[in-house]
């Protein structure tokens, strides 16, 4: 029995060395083979259950391949911006479809190049798949990644135009998409996040501003700036404003809360051409419409009447010093020398009887006054001795001023375009504008908000801004029928439009006694709220930005599809930190600023990152992240199947991947222009072959050995 015995125990050994020998051709053959993992033929052995002390039943041996998966190759540098290799443990998920692929494999031969519709596909024909990147539109389930200090989530759009938010833990079809750089194109990508950081200065004086102007840019790619204007309120508080950019509609400031409670909101008109004579437009303010016309050769630049108090008066020539006459609830009086205070009107100079004089000089201190407290506007004017308020004047005294009303409730302004140019005529509008703002809003006065005034012309532009205060009402705004001389449109916003209503509870006009402010701060300068809400109310520090365009731009109102997209989101820093804005000693200085938008630009390459990041290059400068590449890791990566093409495929043994960022909880990192060589070393395999070979040949000589004591038992018979 031995000597059969032996002879089986021979032929095993043939088959061992065999299997040996194939994992050693294998071996060799792939040597410049990408990412090849070599096999090991490790030997065990095949044991008989013994049955007899004095006799021994030959067994022989088994071989057992061992592909060292887990095994780094070297990383050797290539030049081609589509090779990739992975520096650390992990593979990268690949599939035999571009398209609707039905299964995964995962490889680290990352020897990728564009195929003839854009995909990257490497020489066995696999396709990368991965994470297309979008600009965060602020979605809290959406998985975000930060990338040089803007916000950007995983998902993409699916057939149905919707957006669909990635999980990055599953590798299915609808969570993993292939990279198709045919699709990247020109570029114009709309501002989704905006971060800034500044130091207000600790020593200014309660109502000093300081100004920061931030470039964003639209989906069309039309780049614009956004005016920032923060205004000391308090000590350790400040509120701010932005102005509506060239172009746009409205713009507001939201909190950081969920509902996104909206502080501050503004709105924008922009001129063209002077608009020609006859022509209107119209804004609803607080529940009341008001018309704003003009008229060439008219000048009659009426004031509103309210329908109920009197709004006229007349100088009568029996005038005295110490008459008074109340607008408002502000009292002037009549004095004889220099005035005491603002509220005061000296008669001194002019000759006795000249009621003209005296109504204009009364029009001059009360526009002035109400200037201050309203903003620039045209509250009270005077002609021929009839004082005429936008104002309610509710009291005079008899022996100067007799009162009256206004026949006709008209709500009208007239704008005078006669001689002017369009500055001139848009100077002319900004106050009448402001005067009936103010009006709406009279029971707020300005002072207590951040910008000077309610309305008015736009600093060197020819826009008109104005703020709204209400808590209820959008502020309406039709300027469709203002065309110039040539009937082409003499502004920009075409198209009637709202401006929105603020939240009663963060309005930017707030005046009780405990103020919602923009931001406060703590006594080491750390901002401790934003919009009145601190960490324990809104864990995330991060407001928004919403804009209306007139330009056919996408609105930046935070909807989820067209004619709207994503709000802006703002960053000023964390909560008890100086990672943002401070409040120290110093002057006002902009430490930095950062948005994700930019505007057209030509494809021209692309860049890897370690961390897996694809960012596609433009020949306009611009850098914009598109992709992110996986890494997938295994429990037990030399327990996966071998597949054809230099690829792996889970088994119950290698247990389930798990999909990771790469240079994440242990995942290795990407490198660009590298590929893995094979872990085959040529030295070891030559040696592996002669001491194979040596072996086979021993085992063969088992056989002919067993075979001629065979032959001498049988000759035995002879």
């Amino acid at each position: 029995m031995s000597l059969y015995g032996a002879l089986f125990s021979g032929v095993s050994g043939l088959q061992a060395q065999s299997s040996a020998m194939g994992a050693i051709a294998d071996n060799v053959t792939n040597v410049n083979t990408v990412g090849y993992k070599g096999t090991k033929v490790n030997f065990k052995t095949l044991v008989t259950q013994q049955t007899s002390l004095t006799q021994y039943s030959p067994g022989g041996v088994q071989s057992a391949p061992r592909t060292g998966v887990d095994v780094q190759g070297l990383l050797q540098a290539t030049t081609s911006a589509t090779d990739v290799g992975i520096s650390g443990s992990g593979f990268f998920v690949v599939s035999g479809q571009a398209e609707n692929p039905e299964g995964y494999a995962y490889t680290r031969a990352g020897s990728f190049k564009i195929d003839k519709d854009g995909y990257l596909q490497n020489t066995a024909g696999y396709y990368m798949q991965g994470w297309p990147l979008d600009n965060w539109d602020g979605t809290a389930s959406a998985s975000t990644v930060d990338i040089n200090g803007n916000t950007y989530q995983k998902s993409y759009k699916n057939v149905s135009g919707d957006t669909y938010y990635i999980n990055p833990n599953a590798v299915d079809a609808t969570n993993m998409q292939a990279l198709n750089l045919n699709t990247i194109g020109g570029t114009a990508r709309a501002t989704s996040t905006l971060t800034m950081g500044a130091n207000l200065p600790k020593d200014a004086a309660i109502g000093a501003t300081s100004k920061t102007n931030a470039l964003i840019f639209d989906s069309l790619g039309s780049s614009h700036n956004l005016v920032y204007t923060w205004v000391k309120r308090d000590q350790n508080a400040w509120d701010v404003e932005v102005t509506p950019p060239e172009g746009s509609t409205y713009a507001t400031i939201d909190d950081q809360t969920t509902n996104h409670r909206t502080y501050f909101s503004a709105g924008r008109l922009d001129f063209t051409a002077i608009p020609k004579n006859g022509t209107s437009f119209t804004m609803d303010i607080g529940g009341t419409n008001y018309t704003f016309g003009f008229n060439a050769g008219g000048g009659n630049q009426n004031q509103l009447d309210d329908g109920v108090s009197n709004n006229t008066s007349t100088v009568q020539a029996t005038y005295a010093p110490n008459d008074t006459i109340t607008i408002d609830g502000a009292t002037f009086t009549l004095v004889n020398g220099t005035p005491a205070d603002e509220t005061q009107v000296d008669i001194s100079a002019i000759t006795a009887g000249d009621t003209a004089a005296v109504a204009n000089a009364v029009a001059d201190t009360a526009e002035a006054y109400f200037d201050k407290v309203r903003g620039p506007g045209t509250y009270v004017t005077a002609a021929a001795g009839v004082l005429t308020s936008s104002l309610p004047i509710t009291a005079g005294s008899a022996t100067s001023f007799t009162n009256s009303r206004v026949a006709t409730t008209t709500n009208t302004f007239a704008i005078d375009t006669t001689g002017k140019s369009l500055s001139q005529v848009l100077d002319q509008l900004g106050l009448q504008v402001n005067t009936a703002m103010a009006m709406a809003f009279k029971d707020l006065p300005v002072t207590n908000s951040s910008p000077a005034s309610w309305g008015g012309r736009v600093a060197g532009e020819n826009g008109i801004v104005f703020r709204n205060a209400d808590t209820t009402n959008s502020i309406a705004v039709d300027a469709s029928s203002l065309t110039d001389s040539s009937n082409n449109a003499a502004v920009l916003q075409t198209v009637a439009y709202d401006v929105p209503a603020l939240d009663s509870a963060v309005r930017w006009t707030n005046t009780a006694a405990s103020k919602n402010y923009a931001m406060t701060f703590s006594g080491d300068g750390k901002p401790t709220k934003f919009f009145g809400s601190d960490e324990t109310a809104a864990s995330d520090p991060r407001s928004q930005i919403r804009l209306g365009w007139a330009t056919g731009a996408l609105n930046m109102d935070g909807s989820a599809a067209p004619p709207g997209s994503a709000a802006i989101s703002q960053f000023w820093g964390n909560y008890n930190s100086k990672d943002g804005f401070t409040q120290l000693a110093g002057k006002y200085q902009l430490n930095y600023i950062s948005q994700n938008g930019n505007k057209f630009g030509n494809f021209a390459g692309l860049s890897i990152g370690e961390d897996g990041v694809v960012t596609a290059l433009f020949d306009n400068g611009v850098t914009t992240p598109i992709f992110m590449i996986p890494i997938a890791t295994f429990v037990n990566p030399n327990g996966m199947e071998s597949l054809t093409g230099n690829v792996f495929q889970e088994t119950t043994n290698s247990g389930l991947p798990t999909v990771r960022e790469a240079g994440e909880a242990g995942s290795g990192t990407v490198n660009q222009a590298t590929l893995e060589a094979s872990t085959v070393d040529l030295g070891t395999e030559f040696t592996n072959m002669i001491t194979t070979q040596r072996a086979y040949s021993a085992s063969a000589k088992i056989i002919t050995t067993a075979d001629d004591m065979l032959t001498e038992l049988l000759s035995i018979k002879r």
